[in-house]
């Protein structure tokens, strides 16, 4: 077991592993970071940005954002799972803009991705930033591939994961399983 995977199972996450700071396209600073329990606030805020189809994409569904989901959404078990939020710090005020969030599979070679960015915040290289960073970090906890369920209607991320170097495969006519073998990526 690799060191950053024993501390996650050692339960000893500290609140700076997995830290980066990037930059978006348009030059601001945005801090990629493990989610915190404190982050509740900031997480609704931000879901009270989502368009109905960013919700729909990201839930399959039209939902609110209730109490319980706020702290199922910001409290996490570091062995099962790992979220990592992008924070942007301006006159004060810091605000989370997206979230990518890998559940991981009981095997622990495996996990689900799912994520989603504020709709007045897509299009500045942030999903891609954010995608490099997790996938860094699944690196880094050693999972061999990792996959996302999507809508097939959700095109704009169909192309992000294949441009990522997903493989999308058709499940049903509703949706598709974007996969990402880790082993052939480092491979390259």
């Amino acid at each position: 077991m690799n060191d950053a995977a024993k501390r996650v199972n050692d339960n000893q996450l500290s609140t700076r592993e997995y830290e980066a700071e990037v930059k978006l396209l348009d030059g601001r600073a945005v801090l990629l970071r493990p989610i915190k329990p404190e982050d509740e606030p900031m997480w609704q805020e931000m879901f009270q940005c989502f368009s109905e189809e960013s919700i729909r994409y990201r839930f399959f569904q039209v939902v609110q954002a209730s109490p319980q989901m706020r702290k199922r959404y910001c409290n996490i078990d570091y062995n099962k799972e790992i979220a990592i939020v992008a924070e942007l710090s301006e006159e004060g005020k810091k605000r989370i803009l997206g979230v990518f969030r890998l559940i991981l599979e009981p095997d622990l070679k495996t996990g689900e991705i799912a994520f989603i960015i504020a709709d007045e915040w897509q299009n500045l290289g942030l999903g891609s930033a954010m995608m490099r960073h997790m996938i860094g970090i699944v690196k880094d906890r050693q999972l061999e591939s990792i996959y996302g369920v999507l809508l097939k209607s959700n095109m704009k991320g169909v192309r992000f994961m294949k441009h990522t170097g997903f493989t999308i495969q058709q499940l049903d006519e509703e949706t598709v399983k974007a996969t990402l073998d880790l082993r052939r990526e480092e491979k390259r």
